[in-house]
């Protein structure tokens, strides 16, 4: 028995079925993965469907009530039942625009990105405050060294460090895109406050404008 259990031909089968077991279990997680978007797609056409089913029939019902009220009446329609018509066209447009607004603010049926575990949350939690605690002290040294003329950090810290150590996987997170947007902001913060005669209000409203539709671009 002994000499059979260390057979080159019986090691050779034990390890390809230990290497066809591996496959067949490391491919479950995937196969269910793939069950899961394909039933979230067909949730989501289904909807998208019912929607437009739902603009046909309703739209297809003001036409038809037009036509009965046309061929009921020999006089051509006044001004009061087309403004009739206006608001009801308009009405039916705004009930499918928020059944879509409503679809939209769940997420579309998005997954939840999945929690931190208990190691990257400490992480998170020491990178964040190593990063605040950093430039927090630079803020103060360059304020006290200008006389207050002068600050370092930014209102946006706080996002720019979320995005950096909570949603890293994210293209706007990438290290990149984090310094040239802020390089970006920065000048463009800059040029707007040497335009003379412009409103502070108006000043500080049109920097994120122009900040974010350039970044977007």
């Amino acid at each position: 028995a002994e000499t059979k259990l260390h057979d080159k031909r019986n090691s050779k089968f034990i390890k390809h079925t230990a290497q066809f077991i591996g496959t067949a279990a490391a491919l479950q997680a995937p196969l269910q993965e793939i069950k899961r978007y394909k039933k979230r797609i067909y949730e989501d056409n289904w909807h998208v469907l019912k929607v437009k089913m739902l603009s046909v029939v309703r739209f297809g019902g003001v036409i038809r009530e037009q036509k009965r009220g046309q061929n009921s009446s020999s006089q051509k329609p006044g001004p009061g039942n087309n403004v009739k018509w206006a608001f009801m066209r308009a009405g039916e447009w705004a009930k499918v625009q928020a059944v879509l607004w409503w679809k939209k603010s769940h997420g579309g049926n998005a997954a939840i990105p999945p929690p931190f575990s208990n190691t990257q949350s400490v992480w998170t939690f020491v990178g964040v405050l190593v990063t605040h605690i950093m430039f927090s002290g630079m803020n103060v040294a360059i304020t006290k060294k200008t006389q207050g003329e002068l600050d370092l950090v930014l209102p946006p810290l706080g996002a720019l460090t979320t995005l950096q150590f909570a949603l890293t996987a994210a293209p706007a997170s990438q290290p990149r895109n984090a310094i040239f947007s802020q390089i970006f902001a920065l000048a463009t913060a800059l040029f707007i406050s040497y335009i003379p005669n412009m409103e502070p209000w108006l000043r500080d409203s049109l920097a994120p404008a122009i900040v974010i539709t350039g970044m977007a671009r």
